[in-house]
């Protein structure tokens, strides 16, 4: 999906569902955001500046979503939506972005009409094929697979027994879950999607 594209479709959900009222905002893939599917990304605090100076940006995940398949364009709607309600809410609210009251009665308003925006994608086959590590737990077994090193073994604890964690390769892992042994947990079945403020 092309960016022109992306901006027709933006274009699209701001006069349906804002009235035509969010002012234009850069949409852009991103091949580095993998631990969400999308993410609306402001400098600046939604009354710091003046709004022609606010640099803001709607960041889609590249390896999550840009497949071309029907699936996955359906998901860029839901997610380039879900990333619209927090510009609304930064850029017409003049509120620093949420997934509270006002997001949930927006999300509610844009589901009626079917688009199928959540606050979380269910993204893990996705996520696992990213996985360049993984950690193990070796009291009762629970997996973790990461895009990146953040589990640090001396300092982390598995989240379900507090036991100690070892790093194990990612294909053990996925191995281990193809066994079905009920140990191996994975990742979260749900991913959030985000926003973030400089």
């Amino acid at each position: 999906m092309d960016p022109a594209h992306l901006q027709r479709l933006w274009t699209d959900v701001n006069l349906r569902y804002f009235d035509g009222g969010l002012p234009p905002i850069e949409i852009v893939w991103s091949r580095r955001l993998t631990a969400s599917a999308g993410l609306f990304v402001s400098h600046g605090g939604p009354r710091a500046l003046p709004a022609g100076l606010r640099r803001r940006r709607i960041r889609l995940s590249a390896p999550l979503l840009r497949d071309g398949s029907p699936v996955a364009e359906r998901e860029v709607l839901a997610t380039l939506a879900h990333e619209m309600i927090h510009q609304w809410q930064f850029d017409i609210l003049k509120r620093r972005p949420n997934h509270g009251p006002d997001f949930r009665r927006k999300m509610e308003d844009m589901n009626r009409a079917g688009l199928g925006v959540t606050v979380r994608h269910d993204l893990t086959e996705a996520v696992q094929r990213l996985a360049k590590y993984a950690w193990r737990c070796l009291d009762c077994g629970r997996t973790y697979e990461r895009q990146r090193r953040t589990i640090e073994p001396r300092r982390h604890r598995c989240g379900s027994c507090r036991g100690a964690l070892g790093e194990i390769s990612p294909a053990q892992g996925k191995r281990q879950a193809a066994k079905g042994s009920g140990k191996n947990i994975g990742l979260p079945l749900q991913m959030e999607l985000g926003f973030r403020l400089h």
